[in-house]
């Protein structure tokens, strides 16, 4: 596949337009996202450290709670190695974060935070994209997230009302796998597209039987 790589050499007028919401728009999109996790990560370790503290303190002042005390500190060094992973899996996600998305005409390709590159050609039977259209809470607008499938996890990324048509566009032009699906209500209803490349139909090995030489000439 000849995807123009790196990015990084490309004058920013080639690149082509993004796929993506503008990176201030996103941002603020990401935070919202991140905000649950944001807030879990700091309460467990608020309360592992709390509960380690309590269970050493069992173990200074009361010497017959030792038993007490070690089950405290246990689950203290448990909390807070729950808040530890949930620490890191959230800082992966921010280096893993794609800035830009762009649709070529050999497939499409990702630019994460941290300089990296994802592609993948349309051809590709490795190709697999989600895509997420729902009402955003407590807007009137729609949330698009493209969902990268293929090799290592990569966050969700938001994209355009512009990028999700373009996209839709490129699934067409190039015959791949189109499924969709809606639910709820027609003024606020959500969608998902599921885009697969197109597998070749099976060949059947031996011999033909009279029904596959229907429509030949003898």
């Amino acid at each position: 596949m000849t995807l123009p790589l790196p990015v990084e050499d490309v004058p920013p007028d080639e690149h082509g337009a993004s796929l993506l919401v503008p990176p201030e728009e996103a941002e603020r999109w990401r935070r919202r996202r991140e905000r649950p996790a944001e807030v879990g990560r700091f309460a467990l370790l608020g309360l592992g450290l709390t509960c380690i503290a309590a269970g050493l303190a069992l173990w200074i002042t009361a010497r017959g709670e030792v038993g007490v005390g070690s089950m405290f500190v246990g689950f203290g060094l448990a909390l807070a190695a729950l808040g530890g992973t949930l620490h890191l899996l959230l800082q992966r996600d921010r280096d893993l974060r794609p800035e830009r998305a762009h649709a070529w005409e050999d497939g499409i390709e990702l630019v994460l935070h941290d300089g990296d590159l994802r592609a993948v050609a349309w051809s590709d039977p490795k190709l697999a994209l989600d895509v997420f259209v729902r009402p955003r809470r407590g807007t009137a607008d729609e949330e698009r997230l493209l969902v990268w499938r293929v090799g290592r996890s990569v966050p969700p990324a938001d994209l355009s009302e512009a990028g999700l048509a373009r996209l839709l566009e490129v699934v067409a032009t190039h015959d791949l796998r189109l499924a969709e699906f809606r639910n709820g209500r027609r003024a606020r209803e959500a969608r998902a597209y599921e885009i697969r490349a197109r597998l070749p139909a099976p060949t059947v090995d031996g011999p033909m039987s009279r029904s596959d030489l229907s429509g030949t000439v003898p």
